[in-house]
């Protein structure tokens, strides 16, 4: 009897499967695809520890400031402001990988918001369509860019349940080499639809 009721689950299952991906084409939202950064902060490094890199598998820890997005002047890394309006503490720590790249873990305390925010990858995967671009109207001075992406693994408090991308996007830089968290970036956090995992 259990085989029986077995086999039988089995055949409904392969019936209904094809059906309700026929169903979930038309009730899907639109524009799941085309999602929009949620979350977007400036940050500025305390110091440029990374400007040069340490051996393969060498570990590291870095610490800076959160600040609200366009405290920074792109071209020049300097704040636009006299006394810009700190929002929290970014850290970040890892190992030295190869090619210049890093396995890195970052953590963003966000005191006045009231929550964390998890972030975690390996430095230089470039976003479509986020190549590195002109700072100012002279081409041949400072970029921004180009995009990377890590992994957003998590948050609390304010930002309890949080998953998705974190666009990080470099000031003043070189886009020469992946991004080594040696000067001022832009940080936005694109947060997945809810139900997809």
């Amino acid at each position: 009897m259990i085989r029986r009721n077995t086999k039988i689950g089995s055949t409904l299952l392969k019936l209904m499967l094809p059906l309700a991906l026929f169903l979930f084409q038309f009730t899907a939202p639109t524009g799941a695809a085309q999602l929009g950064i949620e979350f977007i902060f400036d940050v500025v490094p305390d110091a440029a520890t990374l400007s040069t890199l340490p051996a393969t598998g060498s570990t590291f820890y870095l610490q800076g400031k959160v600040y609200p997005f366009r405290s920074v002047n792109v071209a020049t890394c300097a704040f636009n402001t006299a006394t810009p309006r700190v929002l929290g503490t970014w850290r970040a720590w890892g190992e030295v990988a190869d090619d210049g790249r890093l396995v890195t873990n970052h953590s963003l305390l966000l005191d006045t918001m009231g929550g964390t925010i998890e972030i975690q990858g390996v430095t230089g995967v470039l976003l479509a369509n986020g190549q590195a671009s002109p700072a100012t109207s002279d081409p041949n001075g400072p970029t921004t860019g180009p995009s990377e992406v890590l992994a957003v693994t998590g948050g609390v408090g304010t930002y309890r349940g949080l998953n998705g991308e974190a666009q990080v996007r470099s000031y003043c830089s070189d886009p020469s080499r992946p991004f080594r968290y040696d000067r001022a970036f832009c940080l936005g956090i694109v947060q997945a639809p809810r139900g997809i995992r």
